[in-house]
Formats: C-alpha cells, sequence, structure tokens
C-alpha cells in the first residue's frame, strides 16, 4: 500500500510536466533555458555575454602563503608581581605563530557559472587540501570551501614562567654570581620562551616530553558572497574564470558578506587537571582552538578591457567588519588517578590563568579581501588566466584572546570550453 501511494505522486508530479521532460537532452534544455533567464536576461549586452560555450574544464597551479597565528592572553595570580618585574605587561600574551606556503594543482569544472574545484599539494611546508563549490553571476555570486593544513613549522611563545626567570636571574645578580642586571626584554628573547613544534631527541630528554608540544592541524571551512549593484554592465565573473565577456570596460560598488570557521589541533600545550588527577608524563593530550565568524563589508571593483574581452584586467577591493564572532578552547588528555592509580583519557579541566580563552564575548574587528586578475581569451574555446589575492580574517573576543589568519594566493590557470550554447 504504502509502495501504491509513493508511486501514484510520483505519477502525478510526471503528468505535471510536459512529456518531452522525460526526454533526458528535453530536461537538459529546459534547464539550460531557466538559467539563462535567470542570469542572462537584464544583462546591458552591450558591455556584457555569455560565453559560446557552457562547460568549462581548468587546470590551475595555485601558490599559497599564509599565516595563522592564535594570540592567548593569560594572568598571573600574584597581582603584585608587576612591581617586582618592570615592563612585564609588554608579555601577557602566549602565541603560536604558523606559517604556510606550498604550491598545488587544483582542477575545476563549471556548468554555466556554477563550479566545483578539488586541489592537492605538490610540495612545502604542509600537506594541503582544498574543495570549493560556487557561482559568479553577475548579480549575485557565492562560494562554500574547505582546506586543511598539516603544518610543521610553527612556534609557541610561551612567558608564562618569565617573571620566575627573571626573579631567579637577577636574583644571581643581587648575589654577585653575575656582573650584570638582566632586563625582561633580554630573557624574554631567550630561545627557552619559543618553542619550535619539532623537538629532537636528545632535547625531549634534556627538557621533559611535556614540553614536546606540536601543531598537528589547521583547517578553514568558509562561506562567501557578494551582490553587485552595476550588474547590467560590470561582471564579477567575468574575471572569476571568465564565466561571463566583459565587452568594455565598467566598475561596480558592491556588499559582500564572509562566514568563516577556523580549527587548530595541537598536543601537549594547557592541558590541565586537579587532584586527584594528575598528568601522565608518558601519554599525550590533544587540545582545540576554534572560532567562528560572520563579517559584512563593501568594495568597488572595475573590469578593463582594449578590445571587447579578448583581454581584460580587474582589481577589487573589499574591507569587511565582523558582526559576529564565538572563541572557544577545550582539550582532552591522558591523566592518572592518583588514588585509584587508572590512567584514564578525560576532559581538562579550566585554566586558571587562562580564563581569557573561556570568554565568549564578541570584539569588533576588521578585514578584507583585495584582488586583482587577468583573464585572456584566446579563443572561443580556449582561455587562459591569472589572478592574486590577499585575505584577512581576525577573530577575538573582548580579553582578546585572537585567531588571525591571512593568505596571499597567486594562481595561474589553463581553461577549455566545450558544448555550445542554445540560443533560445
Amino acid at each position: 500500500m504504502k509502495k501504491l501511494f509513493l508511486f501514484s505522486i510520483l505519477f502525478s508530479i510526471l503528468q505535471f510536466f510536459n512529456p518531452s521532460i522525460l526526454n533526458a537532452q528535453g530536461f537538459l534544455d529546459r534547464v539550460d533555458l531557466g538559467i539563462d533567464k535567470i542570469k542572462y536576461s537584464k544583462l546591458d549586452t552591450n558591455y556584457i555575454a555569455p560565453p559560446a560555450y557552457k562547460l568549462m574544464v581548468s587546470v590551475e597551479s595555485k601558490n599559497y602563503w599564509g599565516r595563522d597565528n592564535i594570540h592567548i592572553p593569560f594572568t598571573w595570580n600574584d597581582p603584585d608581581i608587576y612591581n617586582e618585574v618592570p615592563g612585564l605587561e609588554k608579555y601577557e600574551t602566549d602565541k603560536i605563530l604558523s606559517h604556510s606556503n606550498q604550491s598545488s594543482i587544483n582542477f575545476r569544472v563549471s556548468y554555466k557559472g556554477f563550479a566545483a574545484s578539488y586541489g592537492f599539494a605538490l610540495n612545502g611546508s604542509g600537506s594541503k587540501k582544498s574543495f570549493a563549490l560556487g557561482s559568479n553571476g553577475n548579480k549575485f555570486g557565492f562560494k562554500l570551501g574547505f582546506e586543511r593544513n598539516n603544518l610543521s613549522n610553527a612556534r609557541f611563545r610561551d612567558y608564562r614562567y618569565l617573571p620566575l626567570m627573571y626573579l631567579f636571574i637577577n636574583g644571581l645578580y643581587e648575589e654577585g654570581a653575575l656582573d650584570n642586571p638582566v632586563t625582561i626584554d633580554e630573557i624574554a628573547q631567550h630561545s627557552v620562551f619559543e618553542k619550535d613544534d619539532y623537538i629532537s631527541e636528545d632535547d625531549e630528554e634534556r627538557i621533559g616530553e611535556n614540553d614536546a608540544w606540536e601543531l598537528e592541524e589547521v583547517a578553514h571551512w568558509y562561506a562567501n558572497f557578494y551582490y553587485a549593484f552595476n550588474h547590467r554592465k560590470f561582471s564579477m565573473s567575468a574575471a572569476n574564470y571568465a564565466q561571463y565577456i566583459q565587452k568594455r570596460s565598467a566598475g561596480s560598488f558592491f556588499v559582500t558578506g564572509d562566514v568563516n570557521y577556523t580549527r587548530v589541533k595541537a598536543h601537549d600545550m594547557f592541558f590541565y587537571v586537579t587532584e586527584p588527577l594528575e598528568i601522565s608524563d608518558s601519554l599525550s593530550s590533544r587540545e582545540k582552538f576554534s572560532s567562528f565568524g560572520f563579517a559584512l563589508g563593501a568594495g568597488y571593483g572595475y573590469n578593463w578591457t582594449p578590445n571587447h574581452g579578448k583581454f581584460l584586467l580587474h582589481a577589487s577591493l573589499r574591507p569587511t567588519v565582523n558582526v559576529y564572532n564565538h572563541m572557544r578552547y577545550s582539550g582532552k588528555g591522558w591523566a592518572k588517578n592518583e588514588d585509584t592509580g587508572e590512567t584514564i583519557w578525560t576532559k581538562g579541566e579550566r585554566i586558571p590563568e587562562l580564563e581569557p580563552l573561556y570568554d565568549h564575548k564578541m570584539k569588533l574587528t576588521f578585514g578584507g579581501v583585495g584582488r586583482v586578475a587577468a583573464v585572456w581569451n584566446i579563443t572561443p574555446k580556449i582561455v587562459a588566466g591569472a589572478n592574486m589575492e590577499y585575505t584577512i580574517r581576525d577573530n577575538r573576543n573582548s580579553k582578546d584572546y585572537r585567531m588571525y589568519n591571512s593568505r596571499l594566493n597567486f594562481n595561474a590557470y589553463f581553461a577549455m570550453r566545450f558544448i555550445k550554447n542554445k540560443k533560445h
């Protein structure tokens, strides 16, 4: 009975349409016609034209330089420490500083402006993978994407033990063991406060396993969109992989939005437990720093072409302001119960000196995207181009727990068009 009911509904829906929809080619023609009505019906064809072909396949070389920095404010339990250690207020933030650069190959398929791409790294400081879906129209465009870096060139500047070191060294000076006093700045520059995320076996024996931290992964999920006001004459997508043809020079103001989520995974940094538990010396912890942000912005872009779209130069700037962000920190690790002797995997407790990590109030921050591009429509079927884009995202809470990401991408691509558009 249930199967008969579902079959009846499906049959009724099919009867609603013209029988030609049951033909695959007829269905695709209707889809194309619907897309054309949405995308091309209000164009000023003196300025913008759709390409002669609707399917584009491209191979892209992407070169990437990026920074993923985390600033972690902390407090000292003794407020009088500032009187004992002059200049200490400059060192109230631990910092994770990571840099990455790599080259990757991306494959991209676009059908009437709707595109999907996948990329993988060829070399560089990390193993990068990326995936994106999007659509570039004249009036409206969006992009959804994901990228991940397994990094190995990060540094951790940990100043929480700086006062103790200062008091110890200057105590030696007062006792006559040292000829000159040492300033807080001189001590802060010592390598003991800056740890690479790779520790040799000799160093591990010297400093202890708990100091052998590692930045495991940096992952970004993002979604962005734009709306162009002068969409009848200006085409953002003409500069984005030549999905339209900009026949005459034009510019436009536009509004933008950006949703981003960044997650950083690390080993053995701030994991903390209290009695009767104690951290295991031989087993590690896993910790996660994350930020979710939503930004709005406005910008301007201009397309210049000297020869009716055969060659195109583009420049745009899109400053943004965060209207919402949410920061989090969590940690889990192995700990030993002193009473029972049992070793368990457990969630870490709030760290007293790192209370800013647990504050969820946002702080107003700014970011944005700057882009330049060049497109060469060699023939109606063959396209080559290059673009350079710089992106800044800066999320922080009211206590200045901060996750800052910057990206510089230089991309060059070669594309071919297939399947000629029908004239409706």
